[in-house]
């Protein structure tokens, strides 16, 4: 999986990450930090960490981009995506300043998802396959469809309406390119040199390369199941999975969205804690979440009015013993809220944690 330093993450976050939430100064980025229960901060914010659980609703729709993530053998699934129309704020001033480190994953993991779609972004600037892209989007066009970011299965994609012919025709007259399966509703080309792979539909434009952490990792293969799937030859992971099926449909999946899931009873302790290789290296903080098997992360931005944003976790237990309140409660989950919430529902087997923040997130210096 790609690492992000902090250097980097920070820069992204002082460069309108969080424009995010609509900060004018500081905006904020994301590290994993590491869920220990960091303090939370003195604005009262501590007084308000429960909530009448009976007035807590979950959502009922799936995602519009469910149908490309794709059903894989293993039994651990992560996904991330983020609306282009929000990615595009967050890339806006790339001459500010770097902004504080959030230590707060209601922020910090959703940040890293869009830190996924810059790193992609910058891959498909500099691939053969970028004017094929631009020449046969018609996102912009289509009525309802906005553009989304989705990275899955190893897999960066990009979510909208697009000329399958037209993109077909401009990938082949790439010399880059070779063919590696070219069916009716989908293709998919390699490119020897780099090792990079592009997957096409009318609805998706997918590529990746070689993980140069997992020699196991086959970007042709991963590829070919992300575009397949949306292009309906393969069963999407929710028509497969109960469990993950409603994970979708429990959060909201507008703004940046994240998902975890295992098909063993919880996550493993390795899962969560997503140790880096050095301690300059961002991950996701998941600790919070022991016991769980799913978890849907979403921060919505620029809601209501002013500079407001609020982020929500709905983590699933196989059983009601598995789920600790207090623990959720008592860890860094909203310590950069203004106000932050747990509920648990559904016969206790599901925790909700919900934060709101308004105005500039990070306090500057």
């Amino acid at each position: 999986m790609t690492t992000f330093d902090r250097r980097t993450a920070l820069s992204l976050v002082g460069s309108g990450m969080l424009a995010l939430a609509g900060c004018s100064e500081t905006t904020d980025d994301a590290d994993s930090g590491n869920g220990d229960g960091t303090d939370g901060p003195d604005d009262g914010t501590e007084d308000d960490q429960s909530t009448d659980d009976a007035d807590v609703s979950l959502g009922t729709e799936l995602p519009s981009y469910a149908t490309v993530l794709p059903e894989t053998d293993g039994t651990g699934y992560f996904y991330g995506a983020i609306d282009v129309e929000t990615m595009a704020s967050l890339l806006e001033g790339s001459d500010a300043e770097a902004g504080d480190e959030p230590s707060d994953p209601l922020l910090g993991n959703p940040i890293l998802v869009a830190l996924y779609c810059s790193h992609a972004i910058g891959l498909l600037g500099n691939s053969p396959s970028l004017e094929a892209y631009r020449a046969n989007s018609e996102t912009e066009q289509a009525d309802g469809t906005q553009e989304t970011f989705v990275f899955a299965d190893g897999v960066y994609a990009f979510v909208g309406a697009y000329d399958f012919d037209g993109l077909t025709a401009d990938l082949e007259s790439v010399d880059a390119y070779e063919p590696e399966t070219v069916a009716s509703e989908y293709a998919t080309y390699a490119d020897p040199e780099t090792g990079e792979v592009v997957g096409v539909t009318d609805e998706v434009f997918a590529f990746s390369a070689p993980s140069g952490s997992d020699s196991d990792f086959d970007p042709v293969t991963a590829v070919k199941r992300t575009v397949a799937t949306a292009a309906g030859e393969r069963e999407p992971k929710h028509a497969v999975d109960d469990g993950f099926d409603a994970l979708l449909r429990a959060g909201e999946n507008d703004g940046i969205a994240l998902g975890l899931s295992t098909a063993d009873d919880e996550f493993a302790a390795e899962t969560l804690e997503s140790a880096a290789d050095d301690a300059d290296q961002l991950t996701f903080a998941f600790d919070a979440f022991a016991g769980a098997n799913g978890l849907h992360q979403h921060l919505s931005v620029g809601n209501g009015e002013g500079n407001d944003a609020s982020a929500r976790a709905v983590a699933t237990y196989a059983d009601a013993e598995r789920l600790d309140r207090e623990r959720l409660e008592s860890s860094s989950l909203g310590t950069d809220a203004d106000s932050v919430a747990v509920a648990v529902v559904q016969d206790g087997t599901t925790a909700v944690v919900d934060a709101e923040y308004a105005g500039d997130l990070v306090d500057s210096e």
